[in-house]
């Protein structure tokens, strides 16, 4: 029963990072990456550059909330015996690793805007940055969707 109940709580957690993860990457991003092309109305570029970061950085907060949960769940597991792959708990702390990472990415993003606000929107060094959290969000929803996965065929 008490190890039916960690599972749900897991795979609700996991199902949280994965559709906020594709909800984020189908929905939010190429929205806002759209407006941010216009070059004729800088300062509105200039804001939606600053609520691409903070949605980003929100869903950042709750995927990192929710790793950090399933994690700790996990060590639950190992010390009350249960049946437990140590490969998961690997795979946890390489998102809640690469989680962090993307914060401080996020935290330079919106560093450089506030810093030299139009002309940091499509600068080279913004784009990088953008293009680095993009590829960390693949991998960490990568990890997460073999996290929810696999465990199945098991």
């Amino acid at each position: 029963m008490f190890e039916g109940i960690l599972m749900s709580v897991e795979r609700f957690l996991l199902a949280l990072i994965v559709g906020g993860g594709f909800i984020m990457a189908v929905c939010v991003r190429p929205l806002l990456l759209q407006q941010l092309k216009q070059k004729d109305k800088q300062a509105f570029v200039n804001i939606i550059e600053g609520i691409s970061i903070n949605a980003w950085n929100r869903y950042n907060i709750v995927a990192f909330v929710a790793t950090a949960i399933m994690l700790a769940l996990d060590i639950l597991r190992i010390v009350i015996r249960n049946k437990y792959s140590y490969w998961e708990l690997v795979l946890e702390t390489i998102i809640l690793f690469l989680l962090f990472i993307k914060f401080t990415l996020d935290k330079s993003l919106k560093k450089r805007l506030l810093e030299y606000g139009n002309a940091a929107v499509n600068s080279s060094e913004q784009n990088k940055g953008h293009q680095l959290v993009e590829l960390l969000s693949k991998i960490i929803l990568l990890l997460a969707i073999i996290l929810l996965i696999i465990p199945l065929q098991i």
